[in-house]
């Protein structure tokens, strides 16, 4: 008795791990599929996430460096020789180095929001790099169930008539039932 309990728990079981693995394929595969990109495209990505990226650092120096170099450069030198002489312009000193500090103050914002960008193009980098490697890897477990799988079917196909009927809905091959109103005749 202690036999067929075993029997019937390992068909059980057997029935159980083929549905989780039929399960699990018909789930990760299309999301390993739709993770993985080509050699080139990720290639091409990677190339002009990293070229963005210095760009925006760049920026944010260069940024920083106009401040310093803000008086003997186009178009603010203007300002610097309105700040010396204010009635060139009809403007009150105090007003041209309010103008100047807002300019400047400008060029900071603007440095700390390219810096700012680059962290983002880095991040995602990151984060593509991530998904990428996720991809490989759920390409290589999907690899792997449908290994399972094959090895489920082989052994189910080799021992199709010990294994019982179930209700499960499993592709299998199921033994041919004897009719017993079998009026086939020979001609």
């Amino acid at each position: 008795m202690e036999n067929n309990s075993l029997y019937n728990d390992l068909v059980k079981d057997w029935h159980a791990q083929k549905a989780l693995v039929k399960e699990q394929v018909t789930i990760i595969d299309p999301i390993a599929t739709s993770l993985r990109r080509s050699l080139a495209t990720r290639f091409l990505n990677v190339t002009l996430n990293v070229l963005m990226e210095i760009i925006m650092y760049l920026l944010s120096i260069g940024s920083i460096a106009y401040i310093f170099f803000m008086d003997n450069l186009g178009p603010f030198y203007v300002m610097s020789k309105a700040a010396v002489d204010p009635l060139l312009f009809n403007v009150g000193k105090s007003d041209m180095k309010s103008f100047q500090w807002a300019i400047i103050g400008m060029f900071i914002l603007l440095a700390f929001l390219f810096f700012i960008i680059g962290r983002m193009l880095a991040n995602i980098r990151k984060k593509n790099a991530l998904i990428s490697l996720v991809g490989k890897e759920m390409k290589i477990i999907s690899g792997q169930l449908l290994e399972r799988k094959s090895v489920i079917e082989n052994l189910e196909q080799r021992h199709v008539m010990e294994l019982p009927n179930t209700d499960l809905n499993v592709e299998s091959i199921h033994p041919i039932k004897d009719e017993e109103n079998n009026n086939d005749t020979l001609l």
